[in-house]
């Protein structure tokens, strides 16, 4: 199989899976927040602002590491997979151990001083139980990225996150009535089993997929290059994750010093991170898949030296994302109110999100130029431009937020994104040949939509069907899908030539293209 054609499979692979998962993840956030409220979501979403900042510090930039460091040795064949793993594995084991020590024991003044609300400390208590099979799953999920093998991989996510609703659902039956602090243990205690389960059968899995050493490597070379690539990236991850934490901890206080009263400010802020976020990221499934996949193929062109097929994956894969994002941003505008009553039924959540919504192609764009950078060794810049822009974020949310409340967190939101954003993209220009046409990527993909948009809303209102809630949602979005692709290909922003390229992917027949 031809590399180009894996990475389209392994890309539908993941992204398949990856809008099942998302799929099951949002579904199970509206069966919490109808067990435990907004406010319930918005102290849920605190723990685990927190839990997130350890699981950066416990996974150490390991998963980048063995993903660059297997994918590299595939192309120069000097070490054995296995021999790099093993040290991949204890690196990331002895971090989640140390971070859970930490976590563990200081969760009384995290959830007193930080999180401000005595209930997240039996929380934080049982998800620092987790963070050592996280950090050896991370270091597995490089592992499988590089080499390709993910079909019994995504399967082990899968059931992790059925284990997961499972042992939450069954748990909290048992301590609803015992109050918010009950509850939010219950799904914690569902996450760390299922994040248990995962590690443990992803190291199955990887046994099983590797040889065992047939010569005794030196491990200094290998740990060298192991901490050359995972420190840039985990003192990155890191730094972005504390302010980023701080950030969040400070959104409901601001949201309190504004004016509005406790339960009110948590609400808000579950409305927003709990249940807006993740419907503006739902169909960034296919961009994250493609994203975690350019790691390896990128590292491995690079390694080569090979800058005329890198110049081309860019290329295309830029022009990939721009249409896809525009189109999301314009469909995800047009149908915010529908999609909110669909799936939470709030109409506050469409709010929200139809503010989001523009934003959407500079958050995807973001998300696919990360996975470029990391696979052309610019994991340094990477990490300077988070702490940049998590610092710029922590000082906006001080001063904005208790000013204008919530419109001041929407302003800080939109800054994040396009300073990261804009950051990235130069960096990007600097190491790489980058092809954008104005007219053809962006300004034809935005006029399309539009003109979708309002195309749907002009059928709704010439033949005003009730589908019904849910259908309602469903018929939109395909109307201005269907639309949006049909122009498209009138005003060729998908011409031939790429169709006929997507048709060699898919039957195996790709050609080299400038020599690429």
């Amino acid at each position: 199989m031809s590399d180009a054609k894996k990475l389209l499979h392994n890309t539908i692979l993941l992204t398949a899976a990856s809008f099942l998962m998302r799929t099951v993840s949002v579904s199970f956030n509206v069966y919490l927040t109808n067990k435990i409220g907004a406010d319930g979501i918005g102290l849920f979403q605190l723990i685990i602002a927190v839990y997130g900042m350890a699981v950066t510090f416990a996974s150490a930039g390991i998963r980048l590491a063995s993903m660059r460091l297997v994918a590299d040795n595939l192309a120069i064949k000097k070490y054995s997979e296995r021999r790099i793993m093993r040290l991949c594995i204890l690196y990331s084991f002895i971090c989640g151990v140390a971070v859970a020590c930490v976590l563990s024991g200081f969760s009384g003044l995290i959830g007193q001083k930080w999180i401000c609300d005595p209930r997240s400390i039996p929380s934080l208590k049982v998800l620092s139980l987790s963070l050592p099979f996280v950090s050896v799953s991370a270091a597995l999920g490089g592992y499988f990225t590089a080499v390709g093998k993910l079909v019994r991989y995504t399967a082990v996510q899968f059931f992790e996150q059925i284990l997961k609703i499972g042992v939450t659902v069954f748990a909290l039956r048992g301590v609803l009535s015992h109050g918010l602090e009950a509850s939010c243990v219950a799904i914690v205690f569902g996450m760390t089993s299922a994040e248990m389960f995962s590690a443990f059968c992803s190291f199955v899995l990887y046994r099983f997929s590797t040889k065992r050493a047939d010569i005794f490597e030196k491990p200094r070379e290998i740990v060298k290059k192991m901490l050359r690539i995972a420190l840039p990236d985990a003192v990155g991850a890191e730094m972005r994750s504390i302010l980023m934490t701080v950030e969040h901890l400070l959104i409901p206080v601001g949201f309190r010093k504004s004016g509005s009263n406790p339960q009110t400010a948590m609400a808000t802020y579950g409305i927003i991170h709990g249940m807006a976020l993740p419907l503006v990221l739902y169909p960034s499934a296919l961009l994250s898949s493609l994203s975690g996949l350019l790691v390896p193929e990128i590292s491995a062109q690079h390694i080569a030296k090979n800058n005329i097929r890198i110049g081309y994956m860019i290329a295309r894969v830029l022009h990939i994302a721009l249409i896809f994002s525009i189109g999301t941003a314009g469909i995800m505008y047009f149908s915010s109110d529908e999609l909110a009553r669909a799936v939470y039924n709030n109409p506050e959540v469409g709010f929200y999100t139809q503010i989001l919504s523009p934003l959407i192609p500079v958050m995807y764009m973001d998300m696919t130029i990360d996975g470029m950078l990391k696979g052309l060794d610019q994991q340094v810049s990477y990490m300077r431009y988070n702490i940049i822009d998590a610092s710029i974020c922590v000082i906006f949310v001080y001063l904005l937020v208790p000013i204008f409340a919530v419109k001041g967190y929407i302003i800080v939101v939109f800054m994040s994104e396009i300073i990261n954003f804009a950051l990235s993209f130069r960096r990007l220009t600097m190491v790489s040949e980058v092809r954008i046409e104005l007219f053809r990527d962006i300004v034809i993909p935005l006029l399309c939509v539009i003109s979708a948009g309002n195309v749907k809303n002009i059928i709704f209102a010439l033949f005003p069907i009730d589908f019904g809630i849910k259908g309602d949602a469903v018929a939109g979005i395909i109307i201005c899908a269907g639309v949006y692709i049909t122009l498209l290909r009138i005003f060729t922003a998908i011409n031939k030539e790429e169709l006929r390229w997507a048709k060699r992917l898919a039957v195996g027949k790709i050609k080299s293209h400038d020599g690429a």
